[in-house]
């Protein structure tokens, strides 16, 4: 019989924990070994709650360690599991139904690991006691300390698991009280609804056929854990969305997945999960030196995110200098570049992130044949086009000529002028691609840049332009009247631009 791995990262998730761990303990294929991973959690009960559950559970094992974020923890059960971590006993004398506390014996310890704990009852005698060494495993999987699996998760993914690397399932939301989202799984994205192996060539076509140019990985499924040690892959520490970069590593250098369209996963969205921030958010002990270089939970949070992409793409371009995978240039990295350049605006950087990212992007360049300049040049930039829509022009030529008693007067002018040289901009592109169809832009949704450009639809310069020509075409029910007070209205909830 095949042994999992399952690794599990808690950080003050006392309100769910039972809910985890009993979906864990309860699952219908027992040949289980878990690490419990507490990462500094501040609440009264999550270690108390994984000790319970430790102790009463053989198969159980926790580490207490600092705080460093969700990669941090699931480093280290995927470390724990191959076997770099040697203990050296502080529990000398077993005792029934009693937690035995071990601590690490390697010179280095990054994570900064205080305790490890097993149940006694685990160990038939003293000397077993005394040369404890991990397990061996099969398979490895993910699990959320605040979601939980269907009792049948196991059972369902480790018959699939032959001659592949990665079992890939589907999901159910579960969000709390007051929180809305439209949501479909990454699976039901890729339109995978059927029982399948697929390559890592036939994923990354099918990104690029739905033009789905980000993907993330990390409790969908199950891995085979000699396959992930040969990759060496682990996860990026101290960053957000650590999941993209492990997933597409994980898929990209796979030869097997097999799609599994079952929900065997309760995916949970809280209010006061790591990934929410407000100006009431507490910071999680890991961050909070990064915080006191801004002391503004907004630009903090700012730069984290730019940060974490940068540091995601440097890694990412070290994948594809090794690889020279063009379906992945083709599918992912683009639009990883582009979300990436708003860092060289950024004029603090604490982690240095933005020289990273030169140094990496220019070797890439040096040693690539397939730039996403090729794109660029030929069709510029989604920002580009979406300054160029009529609204956009529109709105800039009234905040421009606004500014002055003449501009104001001309004004009816200015628009004019603005309106006839867009129509006349537009008649020779329709021309071009008239006697060129490959001249034809492409659609705006599949342009790299796409979801940052979307912002500028936000801008005081758009808002205005959309609301003058919905004026336009409501004239006759007086939308010339209104806009005045319209334009009062967006002015105060809009960025300028």
């Amino acid at each position: 019989m095949k042994t999992v791995g399952v690794v599990i990262p808690i950080y003050n998730v006392e309100k769910y924990l039972r809910e985890c761990l009993d979906s864990v303990i309860n699952q219908t294929y027992k040949n289980l070994q878990v690490v419990l991973v507490n990462d500094g959690s501040t609440d009264e009960n999550s270690l108390n709650i994984a000790k319970e559950y430790t102790l009463k559970d053989e198969r159980f094992i926790l580490f207490d360690k600092e705080n460093g974020g969700q990669s941090t923890a699931r480093n280290v059960g995927i470390e724990f599991f191959s076997k770099e971590y040697d203990f050296k006993n502080i529990t000398q004398e077993l005792k029934e139904n009693f937690l035995v506390e071990f601590k690490l014996d390697n010179e280095d310890n990054p994570y900064n690991i205080y305790k490890i704990y097993k149940s006694s009852n685990f160990f038939k005698n003293k000397d077993e006691l005394l040369n404890f060494k991990a397990p061996d495993i099969d398979y490895i999987i993910f699990l959320d300390s605040d979601d939980y699996w269907e009792l049948n998760c196991i059972e369902e993914c480790v018959p699939r698991m032959d001659g592949v690397e990665v079992v890939w399932f589907d999901s159910f939301l579960k969000l709390e009280d007051g929180l809305k989202k439209e949501w479909k799984s990454l699976i039901e994205l890729y339109r995978y609804n059927s029982y399948h192996i697929i390559s890592s060539e036939a994923w990354l076509q099918k990104a690029i056929e739905l033009n789905l140019d980000s993907f993330y990985f990390t409790w969908q499924g199950m891995i085979n854990f000699t396959y992930l040690k040969n990759i060496k892959l682990k996860f990026i520490n101290y960053i957000i969305h650590q999941d993209h970069y492990f997933g597409m590593v994980l898929f990209g250098k796979s030869q097997n997945i097999f799609t599994l369209p079952l929900k065997l996963y309760n995916y949970r969205i809280r209010n006061n999960s790591t990934i929410h921030y407000n100006q009431d958010a507490i910071v999680p002990e890991y961050l909070t030196l990064l915080y006191s270089k801004f002391n503004d939970i907004f630009l903090f949070k700012k730069y984290h995110s730019k940060a974490s992409l940068c540091l995601t793409l440097f890694y990412l371009l070290e994948f594809v200098n090794e690889q020279k995978n063009i379906l992945f240039i083709k599918a992912f990295l683009y639009r990883s570049i582009y979300m990436c350049l708003d860092i060289l605006d950024i004029k603090q950087d604490p982690w240095n992130v933005k020289e990273k990212f030169l140094i990496s992007f220019r070797t890439y360049l040096a040693t690539s044949n397939f730039s996403f300049h090729q794109f660029h040049s030929k069709y510029g930039t989604a920002k580009q086009r979406i300054q160029n829509q009529l609204c956009y022009k529109l709105g800039q030529t009234m905040i421009i000529n606004s500014k002055s008693i003449i501009g104001i007067l001309f004004m009816p002018i200015y628009l004019l002028s603005t309106f006839l040289n867009y129509k006349q901009d537009q008649k020779i592109y329709h021309q071009k691609i008239k006697k060129d169809p490959t001249l034809k832009l492409p659609p705006l949704e599949n342009y790299p840049d796409y979801q940052e450009a979307l912002k500028y639809k936000e801008h005081l310069s758009y808002k205005l332009g959309k609301i003058l020509l919905e004026s336009f075409k409501t004239w006759h029910k007086g939308g010339l009247f209104k806009f005045p007070f319209l334009a009062k209205g967006v002015k105060k909830r809009s960025f300028h631009g």
